[in-house]
């Protein structure tokens, strides 16, 4: 799904995180930075205007390869693992957990694998376990003593627009760092993640990207640093090709969680900061990969983090959990399987395929109850579980087009699952999908397809058309047909003898203010049409498999176009 332009030395930091899911919202939100202990619970100044065309490329960027397989795991490299790691494409690794050197990643990175270093940027993990109080007598955590920050919206806000990024002085009382926060209960201390014990921060407080920049593992903080991470002269001088973000739901929606909730967050006024940190990233290190991992609500256009997306920063965006989770009790959540499927999957993959778009990688977990065996299925010693494995495969890979990988819980299970049982041969065409589903029940049901083109708006000169999202294997493009006279679909199926263009997809008017039955996610103006004359016009989608996969439909609208 990757339209971007990237550097070539690449590498992205990969995280995975335990989650609260919200059914009012359609979307989990997930916080921590270990995968297997998570509980669920239902649950930038960048404008919109900056983010609908396609970002221009620097002069030195070259067209980006989107890759197809990938690994991540957050335990010690030996021998035998590196040696795993060579036959991915992109390798997602926690230099923390595993305790990795240099010449570990330089090694897998000398045979063409592109190396990605874990990094939490929603929570300050050098505050594990801390108190409070414990915080105060430090004076990395003290800062300028403004902090703890709370939402400067009035009460009841709910819009993102004009936030001052660094938000408002907590009522109970100052005297930590600015990037500290306290909408959760006031008290003029920081809000801690109760499952993870470390204190969530303002992403986009530009204080709290310099003391992500300066950390070093050796060092006092024990946390490597995007630095140490990125470069080769700092601290441990990882080298990595790019970094994975973690924690980012930190910024999730407030109605994602309530007093109820295990890990209560009241921090959306800070999203609107991501977009600028992640800038901030790219000018910093413009040769370097971003990989996102969830914060999948920023895709969203039901939601006011929409305008906020950091969509032309990102170079992978990650989909945790999207069928098989990390809970050990069943296998998955049908309701959250049907919200992703059918509510978020095809609003992310149209955000995928713009121009300054992103690739989707998801991971699955081989969890589940002990009957299911699915761990040792994953290993290749049992069958137990192979039908549940390569369902959730299917469903990530071939009906979404996400990049797949499965794991445990602890992420820390190397396997060759995904390789051994995937068909990258692709003889179907894309599936057209919707961004709008106007369910209402829970779990939602699948939206009915909006197949080939919606709109033609007549404009001077030409016309403006709209169309929806389809799904596949490979990445997906729009091939606009046209002709002044009815199609014959009969006599001529494949359109040869219409005029032809392949559509860069705009985002679509309105489409910033939510979905309807009238909103469409894309749309391109077609110009040197003449005016007064009527048009006929066909979409379809064509996959960037070898084959390239078409589909036929024969949905037809025509226009005249105005003088």
């Amino acid at each position: 799904m990757k339209r971007k332009l990237a550097l070539l030395t690449l590498c992205a930091l990969v995280s995975v995180t335990c989650f609260s899911a919200c059914a009012d919202e359609d979307e989990y939100s997930v916080f921590g930075t270990t995968a297997g202990d998570w509980e669920s619970v239902p649950g930038s100044t960048e404008s919109q205007a900056d983010q609908t065309g396609a970002k221009e490329p620097a002069e030195d960027e070259f067209a980006y390869e989107e890759k197809s397989s990938y690994m991540i795991y957050y335990g010690a490299l030996d021998d035998r693992i590196i040696q795993e790691a060579k036959q991915y494409e992109v390798v997602i690794l926690h230099p923390k957990m595993g305790n990795i050197t240099r010449d570990q990643i330089q090694e897998i990175r000398d045979s063409g694998t592109i190396v990605l270093g874990y990094i939490a940027i929603g929570e300050d993990l050098r505050t594990a376990g801390m108190t409070p109080e414990q915080m105060l007598q430090d004076a990395r955590f003290t800062g300028n003593g403004t902090g703890p920050r709370v939402d400067p919206r009035p009460a009841g806000a709910y819009l993102l627009d004009d936030i001052d990024p660094q938000g408002i002085a907590s009522p109970g009382g100052t005297g930590y760092a600015s990037y500290f926060l306290d909408d959760n209960d006031f008290n003029g201390k920081p809000d801690i993640n109760p499952i993870f014990n470390c204190a969530f921060t303002n992403i986009g407080d530009p204080t709290w990207f310099d003391a992500l920049d300066q950390m070093t593992i050796d060092g006092n903080d024990k946390i490597p640093g995007i630095r140490e991470i990125l470069t080769d002269d700092y601290g441990r001088g990882l080298g990595c090709d790019g970094l994975f973000l973690d924690t980012i739901d930190t910024c999730a929606p407030n109605s994602y969680t309530d007093d109820s909730s295990p890990n209560k967050t009241k921090f959306e006024w800070t999203a609107p900061g991501v977009a600028d940190f992640m800038k901030r990233l790219k000018d910093k290190y413009p040769d370097k990969l971003i990989l996102q991992n969830r914060g999948i609500f920023f895709y969203n256009p039901l939601l006011p983090h929409y305008k906020y997306n950091p969509r032309p920063y990102v170079d992978y965006v990650m989909y945790e959990s999207y069928m098989l989770d990390s809970n050990s009790t069943s296998l998955y959540n049908d309701g959250y399987y049907a919200d992703n499927k059918y509510n978020y999957a095809p609003k992310l993959i149209a955000e995928a395929a713009r121009p300054d778009g992103f690739q989707v990688l998801s991971l699955g977990y081989a969890e589940g109850p002990e009957q299911y065996h699915l761990k040792e299925t994953l290993l290749g010693n049992s069958t137990d579980g192979l039908d549940i494995l390569l369902e959730d495969l299917k469903a990530a890979e071939y009906e979404a087009g996400f990049m797949h990988y499965i794991t445990d819980g602890g992420v820390t299970l190397v396997n060759d699952f995904v390789i051994d049982h995937e068909n990258k041969e692709d003889n179907v065409s894309p599936v057209w999908s919707s961004v709008y589903n106007d369910s209402t029940a829970w779990p939602p049901h699948e939206p009915a397809p909006r197949v080939g083109i919606g709109q033609a708006e007549p404009v001077s000169g030409g016309v403006i058309v709209r169309w929806d999202v389809a799904l596949d294997q490979n990445d997906v493009n729009y091939i606009l047909y046209y002709q002044k006279e009815p199609f014959d679909f009969e006599k001529d199926p494949e359109l040869k003898n219409a005029e032809s263009l392949e559509l860069i997809p705009e985002v679509g008017d309105g489409y910033v203010n939510g979905v309807g039955p009238d909103v469409y996610p894309y749309q391109a103006k077609v110009d040197g049409l003449d005016a007064g004359k009527t048009y006929y016009f066909v979409i379809r989608a064509r996959d960037g498999s070898e084959q390239q996969n078409e589909d036929d439909n024969t949905v037809t609208v025509k226009a005249v176009p105005l003088k």
